[in-house]
């Protein structure tokens, strides 16, 4: 029988990257062929890309509005087309959404799934911005034939902002694979005497893009009031971004250049996650928290904003404390009192167990196998 042919588009790397690598890996269907087609970002990922899809191709297109470059990526991007000749395109984020969709426009044979993983729409931007992309999204949904939400709060919110038809419209949970993180508390030790933090000391952690979205700022200037009171914390970024500069500035202005720790971008977050003592996600908006569900995978006690996914996953003193965002003293407030307070690190850990294994990346390939079945 022949296969399906099925691209997998993407321009942005960070969570969407992850996402798609375990995606791709868990989906082997005998009746669907797999292709990816991705930004130069991807280009350190290529070699472990390869061993899970049929081929894969790279494209000059960027995150930034630039009509000359994003009309040239569309023509790229139709020569792949006419070459691959799919029967599905399952298009990952704002930006490959709108070349995708724009570059098929008048194809009606090939079929269209998108993944916003978080509506641009809900960024901290302009209400005038938020308008225009709201419209946007409206436009481009008339060429798509299915619209993946993944968390509650972003499908009520495409809803809500009448973004396409209920029909359209499906909420799958994102998810992990649980099997990474099985031995993952071996690291705890090796980590932690790699970067000079013995068991007395308490270290915070966050895992993610040190970018405006995960707001490191607020999370510097929190660590510098924590510090103050319990010099013997340590904060460590997982990640990398165009905000690292300004938040080595302000380890410095504070002079605690000793205390932060910025590991650069390690897609091995399992090595780092276990030497934690207490794990956040301060994000400033948030389609779902992917890095929320590692943090319970390896029993962390968690605190994030409650924003967007975040409060699909979180129920604030319960499995987690949730803090508004852009809010060093609440956040900061949120850290003190679970250094103090034992019983409550002990009690979120423990109603962790209860909610981390719906969000299996198992499930995540079963429901979409249901989608392209249909399709």
């Amino acid at each position: 029988m022949e296969k399906r042919k099925i691209i997998f588009f993407a321009e942005c790397a960070g969570g969407v990257e992850e996402y798609l690598y375990l995606f791709l890996k868990r989906f082997n269907r005998e009746k669907y062929e797999k292709y990816l087609v991705v930004s130069y970002k991807y280009k350190d990922y290529e070699e472990k890309f390869k061993s899970i899809c049929k081929n894969i191709y790279f494209i000059d297109v960027e995150h930034e509005i630039n009509p000359l470059k994003d009309i040239k990526a569309i023509i790229q991007f139709r020569k792949i087309i006419k070459k691959i000749k799919p029967d599905i395109l399952y298009l990952h984020s704002s930006k490959a959404g709108g070349i995708g969709r724009l570059a098929l426009w008048f194809n009606k044979k090939i079929r269209i799934v998108y993944n916003a993983h978080g509506w641009y729409f809900n960024a901290e931007i302009s209400d005038i911005k938020k308008k225009i992309y709201v419209i946007i999204e409206k436009i481009l949904a008339k060429r798509t034939d299915k619209i993946i939400n993944i968390s509650k709060d972003e499908y009520e919110s495409a809803i809500y902002n009448k973004i396409a038809s209920n029909e359209k419209m499906c909420l799958i949970y994102n998810g992990i694979d649980f099997e990474k993180f099985e031995d993952a508390n071996k690291y705890r030790t090796v980590t932690r005497q790699k970067y000079r933090i013995s068991e007395d000391d308490i270290l915070i952690g966050i895992v993610g893009r040190i970018s405006e979205q995960k707001d490191p700022i607020s999370s510097i200037r929190s660590f510098k009031i924590v510090n103050e009171s319990y010099p013997n914390t340590y904060i460590m970024f997982v990640g990398s971004g165009e905000l690292e500069g300004q938040v080595k500035a302000y380890a410095e202005d504070y002079n605690i250049n000793d205390k932060v720790i910025i590991t650069g971008w390690d897609e091995n977050v399992e090595k780092y996650i276990p030497a934690f003592d207490i794990a956040m996600l301060p994000s400033k908006w948030e389609g779902f928290g992917l890095a929320i569900i590692e943090y319970m995978a390896c029993d962390k006690p968690i605190i994030a904003s409650e924003v967007g996914g975040i409060k699909d996953i979180i129920v604030d003193g319960k499995n987690g404390l949730l803090v508004k965002s852009n809010n060093q003293e609440d956040l900061s407030k949120k850290i003190i009192e679970l250094i103090e307070n034992k019983k409550l690190r002990n009690k979120l850990v423990n109603n962790n167990k209860e909610y981390k294994f719906k969000y299996n990346i198992d499930n995540v390939v079963e429901k979409h196998v249901e989608i392209f079945d249909n399709l």
